[in-house]
Formats: C-alpha cells, structure tokens, sequence
C-alpha cells in the first residue's frame, strides 16, 4: 500500500495533501489492521485453537487493536441472571473466570444483551442508560463499547473493550469489535460437537430461550419506559406493560421518607370490573406496616419475595378482619412475588405481581423478569427527576397516590 494517500507523486498523488486526507490515510490504515486481526483470529479458530485459549487471544488481540487497556468476554450463565468474566486483559488478579456482572440494567453488558447491541459509552461516569457496574468501577474505566456473542439464535454473551480515558470510538472500530463477536461465535458453533460446547448448546438450551425471552420484553419495557419524563406516567406504564404478560395484576407501592407511610401508586388488573374492587381494597385496608409479606416485608428487608403457592394460610397473615379476608379471597391469588423499586440510593417502594392462573406459578426466571422491570422503571425515574431528591420524589408521589389512587389500563385494551 503506498504511503501517500493519493497515490505516488508519479501518478498524480500530492505529497504534501492536507491533514484531512491525513486522517483519511490513518483511519484507512486502521481499518486494515482490524481487518487482518479479524483474519487471523478465523485461522486460529479454524486450526482447532481450543475455546479457552481463543478467547484469551480475543482479549488480547482486542484490546492491542483498539488500545484499551480493558477487553472481556462474558458468558451468559445458564440462569441468564449473571455473566462470567471467562476472559479478558487488563482486570486485577483473580478476576478473570471468578467476576461476574448482572444482567437486565445493571450493567454495559445487561444492556448490551437488552438493546443487542453495540452498545458505545463515551462516559460511564455520566452514563443514564444504566448502572455501571463494580467490575467497571473499581478498575476506572470511562469509556468503552461492547457487542453481543451469539450461537445460531442464541446469545453466548458479550465481548467489550474499556479505557480509563475518555474518549469516542469509530464506526471502524465498532465494526470491528463486531466482526470479532461473529468470530468467536462462530467458532464455539464449529465446536458444537466437543462436550463441553454440546452441554452448553444442549442441556442449557431452554434455559437460553427462557433469557432470550426475558431480555425480549425488558428490551420493549426499556424502550417504553426511557420515553416518559413523567414520574408518574413511568410507573403506571411499568404496571401497564406487566399486565398481563406477566401477571394477572401488578401494583406499585410507594413509601414517603418521613413516617414511613405507604400508598399504593398504580395498579392493573387484565379482567375488566376489578378495579372497584381493588380500590376498596386499599381504601379500607391500608397497608399495614407489620405485614410480614408484601411491600412491607420487602421495604423492611431490601430482597425481593417469592411465593411460588399462595395459600388460604398466606393470606390469613396478611388480612385484618373476615371482610379482608373475603375480599382477597375474591382476587384468587395463586402465586406472588414482590420486589424492590430503588431510584438513585434509596427504596422508593416496591412493585407486586400476582398470578391468578392455576397454570402459572412463579419460579426464579419469573422474580428476574420482575427485577428487571423494576429496575428498567427506577433507572427511568432516576434520569426523570433532574435535581429533585430521593426523598422529594417520594413525597411528591405519596401525594399524587392519596390524590388520585389510579388504576392503569393493560396496554393493548
């Protein structure tokens, strides 16, 4: 390739161009060099390189390309819930195959898998389409991209590059990082045929679809609830968007910063005619703060509740009286989970699910999909409220609930 960018002076090329053909020259050069990267890690794979040492050699090839001092790959653990650090360049001893970050928004790579990526961070600092993780903090990292590794239709996990510095990433160097994904996912697909690849795409296959599902609907619940700069439209919309694909009925909870008062926001019910009902339930019936389960429970311990089977004996633990209980009863609860709503340092209150179906009981998949639209909603609260305080926010919305104790319509009705 000749040095100059339009040729030798001999063909007409000028010597002395300018800086934009320059840059144009330089970033030609980078492209060529991520290009012959991306070459020789298909050789490795295709020369029978084993998956461990390919992935290590992705790392540090990725890392020396684009000059970041940071590059991992991430395996989506079979509980969808986690990703492994399996390999990676530049992350403290003992990290590498032992760290893992969430799923869901709590993390680059959760929302990598969330939005599928790429996904191009120019200040995690800054950063409000979700949180950044501990991994990512305690190393400094600022800048950085990442991109989904898929099987066939399945995700593997995410590959991404981070520096300490701020600064932009190319198109190029997107691509890049992109073309380096197909490879490896490639690669393990070659492999299907050495035990531990067909364990992976065998016997956690459905646990793969049952993730590909979750990050389906947080991907739509994301998209949904990120429009709204409305505090209020946030939560009746998260309530909205869980009924009924993942409940019967759904209600937010909100407690005010002093006393400890709790009111119930919003709440949807998929069968049309309940609301009365449901508004003279929390009418008459007050949340009571010493209530073992539910909101209450969950405030007071900070971790979500999952009760798989509802019985006559859970709910006898919550009522007050005979008419409570025959009110409840009428609801016909058959599986319940309850999980926290955090925005910004502090529980703001707490979202409930309810199950009214014999036919579907909540397990741990369900609690983190759940988890997940509380956490899409508090992440869209927290880049609503600007400056007003935890503690402002919730005043605020304790107030909204006593004025006007809303019931939220399913989307599509």
């Amino acid at each position: 390739m000749s040095d100059f960018p339009n040729g030798s002076p001999e063909n007409g090329g000028d010597a002395h161009a300018g800086p934009g053909a320059g840059k144009a020259e330089e970033a030609l050069r980078a492209r060529v060099r991520q290009q012959e990267a991306t070459g020789m890690l298909s050789l490795s794979a295709l020369s029978g390189t084993g998956l461990p040492d390919l992935l290590n050699l992705v790392a540090e090839t990725v890392a020396s390309v684009l000059s970041v001092e940071f590059c991992e790959v991430l395996e989506l653990l079979p509980d969808g819930d986690r990703l492994l650090l399996r390999a990676g360049v530049g992350w403290r001893e003992g990290r590498v195959g032992e760290a893992t970050v969430g799923t869901n928004l709590e993390s680059q790579a959760g929302y990598t898998l969330i939005s599928r990526g790429p996904v191009v961070v120019e200040d995690l600092r800054t950063e409000g389409r979700f949180r950044g993780p501990p991994l990512l903090r305690e190393h400094g990292a600022v800048s950085g991209i990442s991109t989904t590794i898929r099987i066939g239709e399945h995700f593997y996990g995410v590959i991404g590059a981070h520096t300490a510095r701020k600064r932009s990433f190319t198109d190029d160097e997107v691509l890049f990082l992109q073309e380096v994904a197909d490879v490896v996912g490639a690669a393990i697909e070659r492999l299907r045929d050495e035990s531990d690849v067909r364990e992976l795409l065998g016997e956690r296959t459905e646990l793969a679809a049952v993730a590909e599902r979750r990050f389906e609907f947080l991907t739509e619940a994301n998209a949904l609830l990120s429009t709204s700069t409305d505090y209020g439209t946030v939560l009746a919309t998260a309530v909205r968007l869980a009924v009924p694909a993942v409940a019967d009925w759904c209600f937010v909870d909100v407690v005010e910063d002093s006393g400890g008062a709790v009111e119930r926001f919003t709440v949807a019910r998929s069968e049309p005619g309940d609301e009365s009902l449901t508004r003279e339930l929390q009418s008459r019936y007050p949340l009571d703060p010493n209530t073992q389960h539910g909101t209450p429970g969950v405030l007071r311990t900070g971790r979500p509740e999952l009760i798989p089977d509802v019985d006559d004996a859970v709910i006898r633990e919550t009522v007050r009286d005979r008419a409570n209980l025959e009110m409840l009863q009428s609801l016909d609860p058959k599986s319940y989970m309850c999980v926290p709503l955090r925005v910004g340092g502090r529980t703001l209150g707490a979202m409930g699910f309810v199950s009214s179906d014999a036919g579907r009981r909540y397990g741990e998949e369900d609690l983190a999909l759940a988890e997940g639209l509380a956490y899409s909603a508090a992440v869209a609260i927290d880049n609503a409220r600007h400056h007003v305080s935890e503690a402002e926010l919730a005043r605020e919305l304790v107030q909204r609930a006593r004025q006007d104790q809303r019931t939220a319509a399913p989307l599509g009705r």
